[in-house]
């Protein structure tokens, strides 16, 4: 096993290499990461950080050649092994209208499942989907929950939707020095969704809600 790693180690170590040298245009280094990508994927059967991180080069592009049937076969086999990442990512893909595997009802699947182990990302994502009726009903009340759960875990793309949430009185009474509140550190960090609410609602004349910490969100 250690053996394996220090073996997979030096692979993406020398792949690093190769694609991040500014010449990598030219055929040979092209030929180079091809042989190195070779290797590499008959080493990774059971490393699914590993398969993350190769499906993630084919998603990009940026790199090696723009391959989404191979990253999602790479990003299938990772999740089988509970890659909580690659499971999210693959969801992304089918959400998006961009490629020809978009299927919404697979994307939520996939983001309820990992919502019900408690990932942050995909709470927010479920949380995403009530609010705008993508596959179920409406359900403000409900994406509150979500937005809140993923919120707990300093998630800051979910408090920014809770400051959505609050501003906007959906599910929720309006509560702007509540939605300052949630809005505030995303704002600061330059979140954009935080920005957009914040500024939308005008959410620096209100003061915060210092009594905005209830038994209900506080609690796990």
């Amino acid at each position: 096993m250690i053996k394996k790693i220090i073996v997979l180690t030096f692979f993406i170590t020398s792949l690093n290499a190769i694609i991040n040298n500014q010449d990598t245009k030219n055929n040979e280094d092209l030929i180079e990461v091809e042989k190195t990508i070779n290797v590499y994927e008959k080493l990774i059967k059971d490393d699914a950080k590993s398969m993350f991180w190769l499906a993630s080069r084919y998603l990009d592009g940026k790199t090696i050649k723009r391959d989404i049937s191979k990253a999602i076969i790479l990003l299938k086999k990772a999740s089988a092994l509970n890659h909580n990442k690659s499971t999210y990512n693959l969801g992304k893909i089918y959400l998006s209208k961009k490629t020809i595997y978009h299927d919404l009802d697979e994307a939520y699947k996939l983001f309820f499942k990992l919502s019900n182990q408690g990932y942050a990302p995909a709470q927010n994502m479920i949380g995403k989907f009530l609010v705008k009726g993508v596959v179920m009903n409406k359900d403000y009340k409900m994406a509150v929950r979500y937005f809140e759960k993923a919120s707990k875990q300093d998630y800051i793309d979910a408090q920014c939707n809770l400051s959505f949430m609050y501003a906007s009185g959906k599910g929720v009474f309006p509560n702007f020095g509540r939605a300052h509140q949630f809005a505030k550190k995303g704002y600061n960090q330059g979140n954009k969704r935080c920005i957009k609410v914040w500024k939308e609602y005008n959410l620096k004349k209100y003061p915060e809600d210092k009594g905005w910490k209830f038994n209900f969100y506080t609690k796990p």
